[in-house]
């Protein structure tokens, strides 16, 4: 307990140490995200975000030459989107598998290169969005992130235990939200669609003098789309900075979100299979909290002290599952669950100027996690869980950037209680080997620390199962044509070992000894003038599970995009993006003959006219072609659906 007044005291005196100094350069303001933040405004030094840079280590640089698997949906690609939720946004960003258990709203997580969902790192503005306190064991659901008030979204693909520490084993989704911008501003939108979709947003945004703040808020509703799956989202966010002088700068935010939903749950055989027709009922409250307090010592040194807190209740409710008319064993018993869980961490963030062109990061991170579970299992047995951790994590990294070459080490060290201590190399580089064409390649190794459910449940729970490890490498080359044309190709290759899976026989969860997953990642762009644009990505994914019968569920082999955006004149926008995924393994509990689902496309289209003074207008339209395909086995999409809306800006 003593730790959080020795980082304060640290701080203070860096300030009175800076004090001292002339400070003349400019801070950043917050080094977890990828924002740049140099612009200026009147009097005072404001943060502005850059779209062409992304967090890899603790320092932002440019995607191009970044020494690590990147992909970045920005500002301007959001804005152009006009999705439902982050789901949707997600769907669009190459080589990332989205599963969608049924219609908009349901759960929808993430997998990367083979991985399971909870092995992806989420962050909202730097803070980590898993809750481990759940069956899902850390996946993040990104249904109910709604895309009104986004900025940019990050995703890194490999190893990066060695910046991020547990979680962080597939890669990491960095969701940035948009800055303060220093001006005042009002803005409100209204949309509405198919199956009773109505949502309205609003924003306002300004300063005083050296004090910058921005709140927000948007609610969605989408009523019944196949059946019994209707669900609403609400969002309130503040977030606000101020700088005492152009060394010392402090920023902040917090944001609430509430969930509730109903459908089919996972493994019933959804709308098609299901033996009972009751829905599942899930209703979720999250809270996060951070403080960035950042200090220009001098020209060589910049500290930071960041606090957060990430903090999410929830009462879901699952009905029976049952595999026939008259269940057998193999059935699923109802289960009436509310668990908690609060993560908070303080972190002291160092950067070392050592030369022009070699930079260092320092950073030291204490936190403790608090959940808790309780069920009642067929409406009358008790399962209930309590647990708490506290964690210490140590990264160092060194990044050297020059014209031709970037290369960066980096390691991390993780001591959680009850476990041993973890360390997570990792190095890459990246070398422009001839005009327009640069060649990079990372290795990496990682860990994740078991979840509170995996070790505690009184039924399914382990208390010997030990982190679940991964070595990853990857190797690719990028090749521009005259800023026109864009060609990449990539390689990597995971080993995961001591994954945490279930066991049917010994029916709790257990470490399996092996996993292999490999493949191939390609993209290519063209830009025609200024007016039209094309893009289209393609993924390629092997797996071997070692010394076992079972397949690698949830994930394609194969996965295909094509995106579209022209401008036409007199204001006129329009993007299309459609998805081609090849089929994957699956299991629902009435229908185990069926085994596999997927080979499927889809087709989205978005519509905007700026031609007004003040206000925007947009029809976005998905699955155009009214597809009828199956994302899980008995979950059919519902087809068509479109929305239509108007933003608003009063000043």
């Amino acid at each position: 307990m003593r730790a959080p007044y020795v980082i304060a005291l640290q701080f203070l005196l860096a300030i009175s140490a800076g004090a001292q100094t002339s400070g003349s350069s400019q801070a950043t303001v917050d080094s977890k995200t990828s924002a740049t933040q140099s612009n200026s405004t009147s009097n005072a030094s404001r943060p502005l975000s850059s779209v062409t840079e992304i967090t890899v280590t603790a320092e932002p640089l440019p995607v191009s030459i970044a020494p690590a698997s990147v992909s970045v949906m920005t500002d301007e690609e959001i804005k152009q989107a006009h999705a439902l939720t982050s789901a949707d946004l997600m769907r669009d960003v190459p080589f990332v598998n989205l599963a969608q258990n049924g219609a908009a709203g349901s759960l929808s997580t993430i997998t990367i290169r083979g991985g399971k969902p909870n092995l992806v790192l989420v962050m909202i503005d730097g803070i980590p969005a898993n809750d481990i306190s759940n069956l899902l064991g850390g996946a993040f659901d990104f249904s109910t992130l709604l895309s009104h008030d986004l900025e940019r979204i990050e995703v890194v693909r490999g190893p990066l235990s060695s910046g991020y520490g547990s979680e962080a084993m597939s890669g990491v989704v960095n969701v940035i939200t948009k800055p303060t911008h220093y001006e005042s501003n009002i803005t409100v939108g209204v949309e509405g669609g198919s199956f009773g979709t109505a949502g309205a947003n609003g924003e306002v945004e300004g300063a005083q003098g050296r004090l910058g703040y921005k709140f927000s808020g948007a609610f969605l509703r989408v009523g019944e789309q196949v059946e019994s799956d209707a669900f609403s989202t609400s969002t309130v966010a503040a977030t606000g900075d101020f700088y005492r002088n152009s060394a010392t700068v402090f920023s902040w935010t917090a944001r609430w979100i509430q969930f509730e939903r109903s459908g089919f749950p996972e493994g019933s055989g959804g709308p098609e299979f299901a033996v009972l027709r009751i829905p599942e009922t899930t209703n979720s409250g999250n809270l996060f909290g951070g403080f960035v307090a950042q200090h220009q010592i001098n020209e060589l040194w910049t500290t930071a002290i960041d606090a957060d807190v990430f903090s999410r209740g929830e009462h879901s409710y699952t009905p029976p599952i049952l595999d026939s008319p008259h269940p057998s064993n193999a059935s699923e018993p109802s289960a009436d669950t509310q668990t908690r869980f609060t993560r908070s961490r303080m972190t002291v963030q160092n950067t070392l100027s050592l030369t022009p062109k070699l930079l260092a990061h320092l950073n030291f991170q204490g936190a403790g996690e608090l959940g808790r579970n309780d069920t009642i299992l067929a409406g009358y047995y008790p399962d209930h869980f309590y647990d708490n951790r506290s964690i210490f994590n140590f990264t160092g990294d060194g990044v050297y950037s020059d014209r031709r070459i970037t290369a960066m080490g980096a390691l991390g060290v993780n001591k959680t209680s009850g476990f041993n201590v973890q360390l997570a190399p990792r190095i890459g580089g990246s070398v422009t080997v001839a005009k327009n064409t640069i060649v990079k390649a990372s290795w990496g190794q990682a860990y994740n620390v078991p979840s509170f459910y995996s070790i505690s449940d009184p039924v399914v729970g382990n208390p010997n199962l030990v982190p679940e490890k991964l070595t990853g490498l990857d190797a690719g080359v990028q090749r521009s044509f005259r800023e026109k044309l864009t060609l990449s190709a990539t390689y990597y290759y995971n080993y995961f070992s001591d994954l945490i899976d279930f066991s049917a026989t010994q029916f709790k969860l257990v470490n399996r000894t092996s996993v292999h997953t490999q493949g191939l990642e390609t993209s290519t762009s063209y830009v025609l003038a200024q007016y039209f644009q094309v893009s289209a990505w393609g993924s390629f994914l092997d797996w071997n599970v070692g010394m076992s019968n079972e397949p690698l569920r949830d994930v394609p082999d194969w996965q295909a995009g094509l995106n579209l955006d022209a401008k036409f004149p007199k204001h006129v926008r329009a993007t299309s993006s459609t998805y081609w995924t090849g089929r994957r393994y699956d299991y629902q509990v009435p229908v185990p003959e069926i085994g596999s689902t997927g080979g499927y496309s889809t087709t989205n289209l978005v519509v905007t006219y700026d031609g007004l003074r003040r206000t925007s207008l947009f029809v976005r339209a998905n699955n155009v072609f009214n597809a009828r395909f199956h994302q899980y086995i008995g979950f059919p999409n519902p087809g068509i659906a479109v929305q239509a809306g108007a933003s608003y800006r009063l000043r």
